[in-house]
């Protein structure tokens, strides 16, 4: 469903590109934990999001994104996937995870501005 995977295709290396997206992510107040193959960025707090629901503040909203890289040679493709489960408010009726989603497209939206500042950024799908 693309609503729960973005993409972002990098040029470079890998190790640069991985280099680069974990600086971008880190820009963006993600934590960044290396699982191997794949990474896991997670943002805010599960507990504020939980109880506090649609009142949480933006900076609080529990964020978690499994990050994969492709090397495609001579660019790296970078997989965003937002898993389908995300904690809501107790009276959660929709719109925190309304709000959850726009949070992730400006997460995203954050992650591919710091590398297209840094002029590393091909393409997009947010």
């Amino acid at each position: 469903m693309a609503i729960f995977n973005f993409q972002l295709v990098v040029s470079g290396d890998l190790a640069s590109a991985q280099d680069a997206t974990r600086a971008a992510l880190e820009a963006a107040d993600f934590t960044v934990t290396d699982t191997g193959d794949h990474w896991k960025a997670a943002h805010g707090s599960i507990a504020k999001t939980m109880f506090q629901g649609f009142l949480t503040s933006k900076d609080s909203l529990r964020e978690v994104l499994d990050v994969k890289f492709t090397d495609l040679g001579g660019t790296v493709q970078v997989d965003l996937h937002r898993p389908i489960f995300q904690p809501g408010g107790g009276d959660d009726n929709g719109l925190v995870q309304a709000r959850l989603h726009d949070a992730y497209k400006d997460a995203v939206g954050q992650v591919a501005s710091e590398l297209q500042q840094k002029g590393l950024l091909v393409s997009e799908k947010i």
